[in-house]
Order: C-alpha cells, then structure tokens, then sequence
C-alpha cells in the first residue's frame, strides 16, 4: 500500500513540475515576443501579498486569483519566491476592434482613433476652439511618440485663478476604456460652451486638463494603425503606475529609473499644481481612493469623507440604463480605500495626492480592458453623467487670496485645516498672485494660513456652504526679518538645467561669506550639501540618478533635472 501511494505522489510530482515548467516555457515566450506576460498566482499560494506586489506588477483580484503582469527582470525575480502560478493570456482576437483610418470615421465614436488620427483630432480641438483650448505637449514617449494634453478654460493660454482639474487615461497602455471617452468628454465640452450649462460653467470656472493617452507606446506596440497588440508596459517594459517616488518606499519603489514618460507627468503636475484629478484605468469597475500604499487600518486621508462623498456621487451619477451589476465586481459600493484593495507602491495617484497636495483617484471604469469597439457608445452613456460630475466638484469647497498686508503683493502660503490637515492633507497658494483653492466638504472650519517670514493668521468659525465657493481672502504682515534670512534673500541661478556632470551655482550678488546649499530629492530627502564661498560655484552631479531635484539655499528653492 505504502508502495501504491509514493508511486502516485511520485506521480503527481512529475506531472507538477512538469506543468510549472510547460507554464515557465509559455511566459517566457511570451517575454520574447511582446517584453511582457501575464501570469495567474492562486490566492492561497501566496504568503506575503506586499512581498509579491513589490516583485511584480499586480493587476487585481480575478476569481480565487491573482492577475499579475511580469517583465523578464521580474519574473526571475517571481520564480525565486516559488509560487506555483499559471500562464493568461486574453483572447483579443475575435473582439471587434474597427480602427478610425481618417477624423472622419471618428464622428461617431464608435472606432479606436490610429495614432496619426489621434493626433490630428487633438490638433483640431485647439484649432477649432482656440478661444477656449489650447494643445499641450507634456512630453514625448521612450519611442518619440507625442504625450498630448488639452487645457480648457475661458483663457486657456495663461494660468488663470481657477481651479484645476486633469483627467488622465491609459497609462497602461492596453487599458483602453477611457481613452475615446476621455476625447468624446473634451469634444462634449469644447462643442456645448455657450450651449449647454454644465459644459459653460465647468469651462466658466474651472481650468480642465485631459491627456486620452498617457502611455502611446504602450498602446500603439504594435504599430500606430492598430490597437489589437497594446500592452500594459511602455517601450522599456516598465509598468508606469509603479515609477513615481512613494512615501513609505522611496524615490524608486520599482527598483528602476525614472521613464522620461514619467519624468514628462512630474513636470507637468509641478507646473500646474491640479487640485482635482482622476487616473483612468480598466480591467475592474470601481473608484479606488488613497491611499494605495496604506491600508485605511494603517492610514488614511485626512480628507478621506471627501473622498468617500465625491466617489459616492459618482455611482449615484450613474443611469439605470447601464447594467445592474456595473461597477458592482469589486465591492458593492462601486469605490474603495486603494490599499483595502490591494497595495500599490510608485502609483501615481498616491505620487499626485501625497507629493504634490492633490485629490487624484484612480478610476477603473470597465472590467474589460479592452472594449469591442461596438461598446464604446454603450459606456458614454453609462459614464457621461458621473465624468461630467467629477470635474463639478471643482465649483464647491473654498477658495481666495493670500497677500502681504503692506504692501499687498501675492504670497505664496500654506492653508491648514487644524483639527482635521495632516500628512500632506494641506494646500497652498500661488507664488504668482496668491490664490488657492481647498475642496472640502460642507462645514465649519478653523483655518491657519501661514508662510516664511510672515505672522501665522487663524480664522475660526469658516463655513463651507452646500454647493457653491466660499471665499475667504487673507492678508499676513511680515514679522521681523534677522540678518540670516536677509543674507538668503540673494537670487540665485543654476545652469544649464537639465545638467549631466556639473551644474553651476550662480549668486546675482556675492553671497556675502560663507553659505550653505542643501539639493533634496522629490521625496525631500537631503543627499548633497555644500558649502558656497565664491559668486559661482561648481557642483558635482554625476552620482544622482537621473530624475528631479531641488537645489535651495535659505529660503530659495530652485528646480533641476539630472540627465
């Protein structure tokens, strides 16, 4: 009997390993071909969820599984953790697919756009409505590919003081769902100005951001006349929701550089400070809020009812035309605190909310990645309302201007909600001209408004009201300035920026004796510092990787990028 039974465990043993390695073979191939693949990790086979997120690019939950994506560094990486997995692949092929050739194959929205009709249709939002939209190059992919942008609002060629409000889709590149929404959305709004309401006042008071496609050459692998072989990684086989800086685990969680698709979204957010935004996503339905690299028992949002209001508003949005289980396959409420989900660490909506005082949510809008292109109709109308209403969000909160009260020159300051701010939570006024604009909910607040060198003012007793703007404008007088700030009053350049081996440190003015300089990186980490004695001085570089960094001195801070 004994004999019997370690005949079959031999058996079973053989046919084991046999099958890991036919799979092992699958992926590989895989890797080969397309720089990536997708494996199945059964639930109970994993020990340490954080342990495989950080290992691999986990997708989302499917059935008793775990959808994973691997390149070839990390499925060696995977394979050394000893999880019994299995080879996915979807079949993409008998999906209906129909590419628009031409703009005008697009009129009916019904067509996945090639790249160069892509391009020409963003080009002619701008040259249509050039009273009210201006086309940004955010920047340009690993594969020369434009990153485009459409800014909308009643002065789309200056910073105006409005809210701002970005929408960004397919980051992933072979998450299609909201890239022919996101360009349907700006031809919605850019059409209706003057016609419809909504449309009015969103563009009335409100600077709206929408890049349809974050990650082209994910989109267009293979070629810019289909989207039947898009892939999820950018050109290098980087998963782009896991490169930005995360709090709890660096400046690279993913272990790899900054992609210059990357390095393109962090300039972008720095020049414009959004105060609302969305990263739009497929392969699930729901609304996952920060923070993703926390679990909601560990940590949350300070203006976590914000987002669990903004969400909710969102489902209620809507119609009952769309299905009765839409936005229903993760949990029941259609939203979710992001780590409860499951964690991510180097996502850009934790990189927009955290590093950069934003309110970013990650929509997942179809558990179809990649839609029939007889769908796309069928979800505008299942989504239209709810898109248009998150950009509304953006008319409530609080907003004003934050001035010297002598001499009446703009400042830029911080706004505390005490009592309620904290880890990043806050926001900030402009440099420029002052003003700032909080989202919050309904109530009543005590606020601190505070800046370097001047005497922190509290306002107590600011009420919110239901549905609207409450404006409060604030004026600081200076408190007395010692002789050590003085001396970091002198200007200062750097140059050239972008820089590869030294950068030079250039004071307008002699700096007076000896001063320091401190460069921090994005996370604000201090890794160089240095002393200044002449008007110029030479620092070294070559060591940094490549990314950004600040270079301050006093209370300057300068901006640079490390090629």
């Amino acid at each position: 009997m004994k004999r019997i039974i370690l005949f079959f465990i031999v058996i079973f043993s053989v046919h084991f390993a046999y099958s890991q390695e036919t799979v092992i073979e699958k992926v590989r191939n895989d890797i080969s071909i397309w720089g990536e693949a997708k494996i199945l990790i059964p639930k109970d086979e994993i020990y340490d969820l954080n342990l495989l997120a950080h290992t691999i690019s986990l997708d989302y939950p499917k059935g008793n599984n775990w959808l994973g994506y691997v390149n070839e560094k990390q499925y060696n990486n995977f394979l050394a953790l000893n999880l019994k997995h299995s080879f996915f692949e979807e079949q993409n092929n008998s999906k209906a697919l129909t590419m628009a050739l031409t703009m005008a194959q697009m009129n009916d929205w019904n067509r996945y756009p090639t790249y160069e009709v892509y391009d020409s249709i963003m080009r002619r939002f701008a040259q249509a409505y050039p009273s009210i939209c201006k086309l940004d190059t955010i920047g340009f992919s690993n594969n020369n590919r434009l990153i485009l942008g459409l800014r909308i609002s009643t002065n789309p060629y200056q910073d105006i003081d409005k809210p701002k409000f970005c929408y960004s889709s397919t980051m992933h590149g072979d998450e299609l769902a909201g890239y022919v929404l996101m360009l349907r959305l700006s031809d919605w709004l850019l059409s209706n100005y003057g016609i419809n309401q909504r449309a009015t006042d969103i563009i009335n008071n409100t600077q709206v951001f929408i890049n349809p496609l974050a990650n082209p050459d994910g989109t267009y692998a293979g070629g810019n006349s289909t989207v039947s072989y898009s892939r999820r990684y950018n050109a290098n086989y980087i998963d782009l929701n896991r490169n930005f800086p995360c709090p709890i685990n660096g400046s690279h969680p993913d272990s790899e550089q900054w992609q210059v698709e990357t390095l393109a979204f962090m300039d972008y957010v720095d020049s414009n400070e959004f105060s609302i935004s969305a990263n739009i996503h497929s392969g699930a339905e729901v609304l996952n809020y920060p923070y993703d690299f926390y679990y909601s028992t560990e940590k949350i949002h300070s203006d976590s009812e914000w987002f669990i209001d903004v969400c909710s508003s969102f489902i209620d949005s809507i119609p009952s035309s769309a299905p009765s289980t839409f936005f229903r396959d993760v949990v029941h409420a259609g939203y979710t605190h992001g780590g409860d989900w499951y964690k991510v660490s180097g996502g850009r909506q934790d990189y927009h909310t955290y590093f950069k005082y934003g309110r970013e949510i990650t929509f997942e809008l179809s558990s179809i990645k990649l839609l029939n292109t007889e769908e796309l109709n069928n979800y505008w109308g299942y989504l239209k309302g709810s898109l248009i209403s998150y950009i509304e969000n953006c008319q409530k909160g609080l907003e004003g201007y934050i001035r010297d009260s002598a001499t009446n020159e703009p400042i830029r300051a911080k706004v505390w909600v005490e009592n309620h701010d904290g880890f990043n939570s806050e926001v900030y006024s402009k440099s420029s001209t002052g003003y700032y604009y909080r989202p919050i909910l309904n109530g009543n607040y005590i606020i601190n408004f505070s800046a370097e060198g001047y005497i922190t003012k509290t306002i107590p007793n600011i009420q919110v009201n239901n549905g609207g703007i409450t404006i409060q404008d604030v004026f600081l007088a200076k408190r007395d300035i010692g002789l050590e700030e003085i001396e970091a009053e002198n200007e200062f350049n750097i140059y050239p920026n972008p820089g590869k081996e030294i950068i030079k440190l250039s004071f307008v003015k002699s700096s007076g004796g000896k001063t320091t300089y401190f460069i921090k990186n994005s996370l604000g980490i201090e890794i160089i510092r240095g002393s200044i004695i002449d008007k110029t001085t030479n620092i070294d570089i070559s060591n940094l990787n490549r990314g950004v960094y600040f270079i301050s001195v006093g209370t300057r801070v300068i901006k640079f990028i490390k090629e």
